[in-house]
């Protein structure tokens, strides 16, 4: 029996998990932030872990029979991955079962700013009756910036091509495959900024990311761009976008995450209308119905002695050997 430790996070999904899982796994739902002795004796059995959970080195000792840490979710931010190589235990995510979610979001909300849907749709239920037709914009033509170009981010490219838009990004491993499949221009953070209409965000959470979308950043995008952030509010600084959307530094914004989820009752940003705001529901049904299937299809290829797909990649490193490459380049906040 392949023995598999459920952490709280996925209580709603538990019951999917165990309908699908194969007959040769035992599933077990716990709770990782209340730890006692109960979680002890389920370490000890365990295979595999699904969650995103750090144990502690006397966890992972108690846990000697430990291969995988598999999240649903496409970050892992709160697994230290040196201490999970350290005790061999690998950690894998989601395998992009969200990005064709998240990439239609991105562009819902786009179509949102550019059609002044929030507007018009009071026009008609609290009248007056008028359009703003003559100020609306189309998607075609535009250049798009996608800054971070994981699964997410190609998910959205490959999508906004066929809408007929020029599509750029900046990503600290370049996509070179992605760039010829889809004709992509790959340009640093300054040169992205500056000529891009559209900035979409999709970046992990490092210590170089916190505080990206800053003053600074926000200073290099024209006054008539969008900005767009799905990925983590951590990466924004929300006093710079309001002061950006009500100086006129930039055109309006479309967030799915917030810096503090829930969004505080007395953010400045709640006011503003040309702004669209939404409580990080990027994700949709068809995502966690894809993200449960992906785990267990991983942790099946474990249990049968292969390698799992998905592996994480330690993202600070990947970037710090960037910046040792690229020194010009500046990504922390300034």
């Amino acid at each position: 029996m392949f023995n598999i430790i459920v952490n709280k996070e996925y209580e709603l999904l538990f019951e999917r998990l165990k309908a699908e899982a194969p007959d040769s796994f035992a599933l077990t739902l716990a709770d990782f932030s209340h730890p006692d002795e109960k979680l002890n004796v389920l370490l000890e059995k365990a295979d595999a872990i699904i969650g995103q959970v750090n144990p502690s080195d006397s966890q992972y000792k108690t846990a000697g029979r430990l291969r995988i840490i598999q999240t649903m979710s496409a970050g892992y931010d709160r697994i230290d991955l040196a201490k999970a190589k350290h005790h061999n235990v690998l950690v894998a995510s989601n395998n992009g079962a969200n990005a064709v979610s998240v990439a239609e979001h991105v562009l819902m909300q786009i179509f949102v700013l550019y059609r002044q849907l929030l507007f018009h749709h009071r026009s008609v239920t609290s009248g007056p009756w008028k359009n703003l037709k003559h100020t609306n914009k189309e998607l075609a033509g535009k250049t798009l910036g996608i800054f971070g170009l994981g699964r997410i981010g190609k998910a959205l490219a490959k999508r906004a091509v066929a809408l007929g838009v020029k599509v750029q990004y900046f990503d600290v491993v370049r996509q070179s495959e992605a760039e010829k499949e889809w004709g992509l221009k790959y340009l640093f953070p300054d040169e992205l900024l500056s000529s891009s209409d559209i900035i979409s965000y999709h970046l992990p959470k490092t210590s170089f990311t916190h505080h990206l979308i800053n003053r600074n950043s926000l200073r290099k995008m024209r006054p008539d761009a969008l900005l767009i952030n799905s990925s983590r509010g951590y990466i924004q600084d929300e006093n710079a976008i309001y002061e950006a959307l009500t100086s006129g530094q930039i055109s309006a914004a479309g967030l799915d995450v917030f810096e503090v989820e829930p969004l505080p009752e007395n953010s400045p940003l709640r006011k503003l209308e040309n702004v669209v705001l939404t409580p990080h529901s990027a994700p949709d049904k068809e995502s966690l119905i894809l993200a449960v299937r992906n785990a267990l299809d991983n942790l099946l290829r474990v249990s049968n002695g292969n390698e799992p797909q998905s592996i994480a990649v330690d993202h600070e490193e990947v970037t710090r050997q960037f910046l040792e490459c690229f020194p010009e380049v500046k990504l922390t906040a300034s």
